[in-house]
């Protein structure tokens, strides 16, 4: 089984961080909320740039693959991972 989340980024061009909804209209809203806090906490900080917007859909891990993911240091979202694409880009 499939399913599809939205992530965000909150550093532009890294994954560190992200942000995941379960809708892109969601993932837009949040991201500009969390530019307006970031201006609001620093008006004359550096400018954010552009923070993109990624499409993920990821697999449902089955026993097997739980259980390894669970006994190691691998990534659960980098294991379920199927496809990454970029749907929009926020910018200041």
């Amino acid at each position: 089984m499939e399913f599809t989340v939205y992530g965000h980024e909150i550093i532009a061009g890294s994954d560190v961080g992200m942000h995941f909804s379960a809708t892109l209209e969601q993932s837009r809203a949040e991201v500009a909320a969390y530019r307006e806090a970031m201006i609001q906490f620093d008006p004359t900080g550096e400018p954010l740039g552009a923070l993109g917007i990624h499409e993920m859909v990821l697999r449902m891990p089955d026993v097997e693959t739980m259980i390894v993911l669970l006994n190691s240091p691998y990534s659960f979202f980098a294991t379920c991972l199927t496809s990454r694409k970029l749907v929009d880009i926020a910018a200041d």
